[in-house]
């Protein structure tokens, strides 16, 4: 159904990331070198030195070819510092700057292109370890409007996302923006690329998209399809993620959630933005926010959280009652939670005391 070729790489590299060495370097042989070098120059870019990776005593130059800046490094400490946590000082970084004679301007001439050298190595060894950033920064940096463009919602984000912010995550966000035009969207996707550091970023439209970028993957198709979004959770999945940013009309969120809930994994979450619409008459909401309408489906998931209260006998309850382990609201944006709601209900006799 889909090209994951990259994916193929790219997966196993960002699992391997924050493991150890031994472990690394084989997930390196096994990927091939070539390969793993070819991700982290999508990832930083061009530069106008040159990089030297080695590995197993083979070194291979990137970047700028001619340059007289050669910076060196092992290729598993790149990897390292691209996708892993570690925030140790280079343990195999040489760099190599050329050694000209003096001009006419001196020794202080002399001192000055070497703090221009010295900002071109900085560059890119920032690129291959990228800095903690604010998600509202990464939002307007890339022009998603999840920030400042009528909504809010990166600090609930914040909160909600930290803890899966090192790991090799994979997440899916219906919706790319940017309506039919192929080139204008994709802002929130390069934003959880930055991010989320090791994840896998996919975007779904029903309108073709030319969004690209190291670990982002775009897939045409329709949210109100849900045999479609079954083969793609299937295809693509577990995602620890699932936003969806998409038509926001009702009909369309309740078909999406049903089909992908079940290709979330446990631990994960799955968002529902804009809800305004559930209120909203000519988006398929009711003012009441309704059984019909996506608000009234997550109040009906409160209900199942507790479900163990009101069954008698006790069961195990449907699938959602069982795999739906909290739910936070904010202003317009839900936030459901993967995981198993087993915790059992009071004894019958508390519920006929007075």
């Amino acid at each position: 159904m889909l090209d994951t070729a990259r994916w193929t790489v790219l997966a196993p590299l960002l699992q391997a990331a924050t493991a150890g060495r031994d472990l690394l370097d084989d997930t390196i042989r096994r990927l091939t070198p070539e390969a793993v070098a070819g991700e982290v120059l999508r990832e930083i870019g061009d530069h106008d030195v040159r990089l030297d990776l080695r590995f197993d005593r083979r070194t291979t130059s990137h970047l700028c070819a001619d340059a007289e800046v050669v910076i060196t490094l092992d290729l598993g400490d790149a990897v390292r510092g691209l996708y892993g946590t570690d925030e140790r000082p280079w343990p195999s970084l040489a760099v190599t700057t050329p050694d000209p004679d003096l001009d006419e301007r001196g020794i202080g001439g002399w001192f000055q292109d070497r703090k221009g050298l010295a900002e071109s190595v900085q560059e890119l060894l920032s690129a291959l370890r990228p800095a903690h950033r604010d998600l509202g920064e990464l939002a307007v940096e890339h022009g998603s409007d999840k920030w400042g463009d009528l909504h809010w919602y990166t600090q609930h984000y914040e909160r909600h996302f930290a803890r899966l912010r090192t790991e090799p995550v994979r997440v899916l966000e219906i919706g790319i923006g940017g309506y039919d035009d192929p080139d204008r969207g994709g802002g929130s996707l390069r934003m959880w690329q930055r991010y989320f550091r090791r994840g896998l970023v996919h975007g779904l439209d029903i309108a073709p998209k030319n969004v690209t970028g190291p670990r982002i993957m775009t897939v045409l198709g329709d949210q109100s399809d849900a045999e479609f979004l079954d083969r793609l959770g299937r295809d693509l999945g577990p995602f620890d993620v699932i936003i969806d940013d998409g038509s926001h009309l009702n009909e369309h969120v309740r078909t999406s959630f049903h089909a992908l809930f079940p290709h979330v994994r446990a631990g994960g979450l799955y968002v529902v933005e804009d809800l305004q619409t559930a209120y909203w008459p000519s988006w398929g909401g009711h003012p009441e926010a309704t059984a019909g309408t996506s608000m009234g489906m997550l109040k009906s998931f409160v209900d199942g959280l507790n479900q163990a209260e009101v069954r008698a006998p006790r069961g195990e309850g449907s699938y959602l009652e069982r795999n739906i382990s909290g739910i936070s609201f904010h202003h317009n944006i839900a936030f459901v939670e993967k995981g198993l709601n087993a915790e059992e209900g009071g004894p019958a006799f508390l519920r006929t005391l007075a």
